[in-house]
């Protein structure tokens, strides 16, 4: 009839899921070749995605070699999803492996660091390059969502919002007994100021191993820009909405398993991981809002990280072990932490920002309203 508005076109979903078990130099992953299996299962009877649309990339024998998570393979596969998006269409990227920061040599990190994640080769692809391939090309009006269930990966994207997308419920506080200092939005902010009820907890796993080998940074959470020509405006605890009207760029949204400056933590005696609490969540819960998304979680990071914290105090030693790390039904390895993690913490003090705390974060283009319905 004169005056209806026209139909949108009807998108295409797309996904491209990249598992790292192995690296040389880093603790084996055993969970990663399962949790990308369950997540293309997820998405296809949960999410409707065509199988036909959903690229896995692993080191494995059922997978072709071009699709070997090597960096070539990597960014080639990246820009070939990106390639085919349409302002119409949604994307899903997923990592599951190891992730590192790197010093920055182009000037355009605030802490001197780059956020990188590692290919089965060993070679990393640092945040710059993730988002000149996955999120710059893309169209006005694309969606894509990330999870990184990697260590050092809040802002792995370089987007622009990753201080602001948080739950903001409680003042902050220091939690007794578990932290002597909170956490920072680049300069320290009044504890009056109402931020994320889980600042200051501490995550980690118990019969667990890291996912990286390399130190973090002081616990800072800082403004960061994806270019050294470039100036991102900092981000707060206030910054304001953009109306979806106004949103110039594709609508990405990035979930991490961890901050910049911590570690995450596979436990392989329960198979428990950050993938599984994403995907368990949202098959039992499938429209929850970002807010009971990333609450849920955390819950269950933070469970995982009361049980390590007690049994790591139940140890003499000063290496901070990772108890007992089940290899097969007949065989276990005692691992201590500094095969995971080389940084000295002899002068650590009673502080946990990088030994323990895992807080599983947002970034995204755009700030989010947490109580918009979670979009896949």
């Amino acid at each position: 009839m004169p005056g209806d508005v026209p139909a949108k076109p009807e998108g295409i979903q797309r996904a491209l899921l990249i598992a790292v078990e192995r690296v040389s130099g880093f603790p084996n992953l055993p969970q990663a070749h399962i949790d990308v299996i369950k997540m293309k299962d997820f998405l296809v009877k949960f999410r409707g995605y065509r199988p036909e649309n959903i690229v896995t990339m692993m080191h494995h024998n059922s997978v072709s070699p071009k699709l070997f998570p090597s960096k070539k393979n990597m960014l080639r596969e990246i820009d070939v999803m990106v390639k085919h998006t349409s302002q119409y269409d949604r994307m899903f990227f997923y990592y599951t492996g190891h992730g590192d920061q790197v010093t920055c040599k182009h000037n355009s990190e605030s802490d001197n660091k780059d956020e990188a994640i590692l290919t089965y080769t060993g070679k990393r692809i640092i945040d710059n390059i993730l988002k000149e391939h996955l999120v710059d090309p893309l169209p006005q009006g694309a969606k894509l969502f990330a999870l990184w269930d990697c260590c050092h990966s809040h802002t792995v994207l370089d987007l622009e919002h990753s201080n602001c997308n948080g739950l903001w419920r409680r003042p902050l506080k220091v939690l007794s007994g578990l932290a002597r200092k909170t956490k920072t939005l680049g300069k320290r902010l009044s504890s009056s100021i109402s931020m994320d009820s889980w600042e200051g907890r501490f995550s980690s796993k118990d019969d667990s191993q890291s996912r990286n080998v390399s130190s973090g940074t002081d616990g800072m959470d800082i403004c960061r820009v994806s270019s050294p020509d470039s100036y991102v405006p900092p981000c707060s605890f206030n910054c304001p909405m953009t109306p979806p009207e106004n949103q110039a760029m594709a609508c990405v949204v990035s979930l991490s398993a961890c901050k910049d400056d911590q570690l995450a933590y596979d436990d392989n005696v329960t198979g428990e991981t950050v993938t599984k609490f994403f995907i368990e969540y949202l098959e039992r819960n499938p429209r929850p809002s970002y807010r009971e998304l990333l609450s849920h979680i955390r819950e269950k990071v933070y469970d995982i990280t009361r049980r390590r914290i007690q049994a790591a105090g139940e140890t003499t030693t000063t290496y901070h072990p990772h108890h007992l790390q089940r290899l097969s039904e007949n065989e276990v390895l005692i691992e201590d932490w500094r095969k995971c993690d080389p940084h000295n913490h002899s002068d650590d003090g009673n502080d946990t920002s990088t030994l323990s705390s895992q807080q599983p974060s947002y970034s995204s283009h755009y700030r989010l309203d947490m109580s918009q319905i979670v979009e896949l």
